[in-house]
């Protein structure tokens, strides 16, 4: 069921952003007059086709990866010299053509943010949960109910943005500020990184630095033949202390646990309003290199670590203006980080990926989770079309102005080699892309 899930979710996803950017080309070709041949989206056999009063053939393709807009005179035997071809058109013209696509995308990723912010949401904030010990943030003074305000120049209020923040600092050597409330006094406290995270593949972010999501210390699942089993503990029992060390977030458990070195210890549990007592041994996991005992966190989250926001239409407007231009100055940081080695290719995610994230996100996020991820891979799309690689927008660009430059076309057998070099590269990009999510579900 969940395949399905994630196959539609991915679908429906690379149809919207696709048909989006390729109507951005669309709409300023035609406002130039420029002659549209073919409209499809998708790759592959036609499936449905229709003409308009324009001579216009659309087309939806059996492959739900790609589209393209076709122009007159963007081909030989196009008639380019005719006025309504896109080789007659002005350079200008021709760019805000091309531009149109991404610049499309991010128009659209500027509407959803802004939707999503006048309809509001609870997220997660920037409470600091409990901190691992001998972690950068515990050496730099981190304690647990600090409040992150700003990392680095970057303001924050919810988990999402301070790791967005933190990215912005892979690879690199130095200290990350910190501006933190605590206690209702502000301090600033500086975290010590080195080569950080270079040539890896992080998740999370703050959990790297030792600060854990606040989350309650409530058993979610119990396994079998368990030492928790054993002891009698059940799914849904909130434990308070270990050992008369007072227990708030679920963190605190495995420290506990592990700090007793597979010693009894003694549980205080809350079970349906009642206090109980167990005995629990945990066993040593030579695969986790760890004393466990057999649970689970439930996830649920300390009510004070939730934030939530709602914006007015013009701060909606605003703020998500200014989320899309965040994002795409880190995506293109991401990228010249990832060429130069401080990030790990093994970030970069195919189609596998984005049909997971898109199912899981309906799944268990709901169709508020579906739209903000739409909204970030429309960015994406974007973002890798502006890439100077022939074929795509931005190397079409690329070889518009080298051609402006010398006054004289390129010459077609130049031509024609860096189109071959433009698709080698990207085909080569899609399949190391789809390796990595092979790799990533462990096939």
């Amino acid at each position: 069921m969940n395949s399905l899930i994630y196959i539609i979710g991915f679908i429906t996803l690379i149809l919207v952003i696709t048909a989006i950017h390729e109507a951005g080309h669309y709409s300023v070709a035609r406002f130039f007059k420029v002659t549209i041949l073919d409209f499809s989206i998708g790759m592959g056999r036609s499936l449905k086709s229709w003409k308009d009063k324009a001579e216009t053939e659309f087309h939806l393709r059996i492959l739900p990866i790609g589209g393209f807009v076709k122009m007159k005179g963007e081909e030989e035997g196009d008639d380019a010299n005719s006025k309504d071809s896109f080789a007659s058109k002005k350079y200008y013209q021709k760019v805000l053509i091309l531009l149109a696509g991404p610049f499309a995308n991010f128009f659209l990723a500027i509407i959803i943010l802004t939707g999503l912010n006048i309809y509001g949401n609870t997220s997660l904030s920037s409470l600091a949960g409990f901190i691992d010990k001998d972690s950068p943030s515990f050496q730099a003074g981190f304690t647990k109910g600090d409040v992150i305000l700003k990392i680095d120049s970057y303001k924050v209020y919810t988990r999402s943005e301070a790791q967005m923040a933190l990215s912005r600092r892979l690879g690199e050597t130095g200290d990350i500020t910190f501006l933190v409330r605590s206690k209702e006094n502000e301090k600033i406290l500086n975290v010590s990184i080195k080569n950080w995270l270079q040539g890896e593949e992080p998740s999370d972010l703050l959990k790297n630095l030792g600060i854990n999501i606040p989350i309650k210390p409530i058993i979610g699942k119990v396994l079998k033949n368990s030492p928790a089993e054993n002891s009698g503990l059940e799914t849904d029992d909130e434990i308070l202390a270990i050992d008369n060390q007072v227990v708030a977030s679920w963190s605190e458990i495995k420290s506990n646990i592990n700090n007793n070195l597979g010693l009894q210890s003694v549980f205080k549990v809350k079970r349906n309003e009642e206090i109980i007592y167990l005995s629990v041994v945990p066993e040593f996991s030579d695969e986790n290199n760890e004393y466990q005992i057999g649970i689970s966190a439930s996830n649920k989250v300390s009510q004070d670590a939730l934030i939530y926001q709602r914006e007015n239409p013009f701060s909606a407007f605003t703020k998500a203006s200014v989320q899309t231009y965040n994002v795409v100055g880190d995506s293109f940081e991401f990228l010249y980080k990832m060429v130069t080695g401080y990030v790990s290719p093994k970030n970069l995610g195919g189609p596998v990926m984005i049909g997971q994230f898109a199912g899981e996100s309906l799944i268990y996020g709901g169709f508020y989770s579906f739209l903000l991820l739409i909204s970030y891979v429309s960015i994406g799309l974007g973002v890798i079309n502006l890439v100077p690689i022939p074929i795509l927008d931005g190397g079409q660009i690329v070889i518009l102005t080298i051609e402006r430059l010398k006054g004289s076309p390129i010459s077609p057998r130049i031509l024609d080699f860096t189109y071959r070099f433009g698709i080698s590269a990207v085909v080569l990009l899609m399949v190391f892309a789809f390796m990595n999510d092979i790799s990533r579900i462990g096939v």
